[in-house]
């Protein structure tokens, strides 16, 4: 393993400290657990955010004095961003399955659609199926239990970044509540940070393995690429037609 640079520790520590805080957060639940004040939760939200720009560089000055001592540095900061976004997804599908989660007060489900805020109508439209959730849940649970394993990082990392990528999306344009929306960020770069450590294997396996499917054997490029290019245009076309039908 090379040694990492100052850039690379950077990067990491923070990730660590915002996956670290984001997870001191979720368990805060807004000051609403007795034994949890906010005082406590913002001092390991504080404590976790200036070790993260201070770390770098102790962790910097120690690799100069003992070199080894690097890559156990390094899979101590990974575990710290691996445990920590896993266990914030595990409490996200966990709230679900004990339907903690996608409870709409029956005074706002009762109201006009177009009087309801976007973040109300969308715990609505996700609370109207229990199955939904429950694949939702088993999603964050199943992909965060990946993230445990070593060998299965990559694996969780590529099916929950999707996953969350999508949530992130719909947190921001449908004006979730701010707590949810920087989760879902943090958690979603703390996952792409982690998919990103086997740049490499992806390339490898994304962008250069040969496919196993069969294939047809064109008589030219320029025949091959028109096919592939129809694919995208005739149904533009045909949506064109509809909408003119439509007028």
């Amino acid at each position: 393993m090379n040694k990492p640079s100052l850039l690379h520790k950077t990067v990491s520590c923070l990730v660590a400290g915002l996956t670290l805080s984001a997870l001191w957060l979720s368990l805060g639940n807004s000051g609403t657990i007795p034994w949890l004040p906010p005082v406590f939760i913002f001092s390991l939200v504080g404590l976790s955010m200036i070790s993260s720009v201070t770390y770098p560089f102790i962790w910097q000055y120690r690799e100069s004095k003992e070199p080894t001592n690097s890559i156990k540095t390094s899979g101590f900061i990974y575990s710290i961003i691996r445990y920590s976004v896993a266990f914030n997804l595990c409490r996200f599908g966990w709230i679900k399955l004990f339907g903690l989660q996608f409870i709409v007060p029956e005074s706002i489900a009762s109201q006009p659609m177009n009087q309801v805020s976007g973040e109300w109508l969308t715990w609505f439209y996700f609370g109207h199926s229990f199955t939904f959730g429950l694949i939702v849940a088993i999603i964050q649970i199943g992909g965060a239990y990946l993230l445990v394993f070593r060998k299965t990082v990559l694996l969780g990392s590529i099916v929950l970044f999707s996953f969350m990528l999508n949530l992130t999306l719909i947190n921001i344009f449908y004006q979730m509540n701010l707590g949810a929306l920087l989760q879902s960020i943090i958690l979603t770069f703390g996952v792409l940070f982690l998919m990103l450590l086997d740049f490499k294997k992806l390339v490898d396996f994304f962008l250069k393995a040969k496919s196993g499917l069969p294939g047809i054997n064109w008589s030219n490029n320029l025949t091959k690429n028109l096919v592939r290019f129809s694919v995208i245009i005739l149904p533009l076309l045909y949506t064109i037609y509809l909408k003119s039908l439509m007028k």
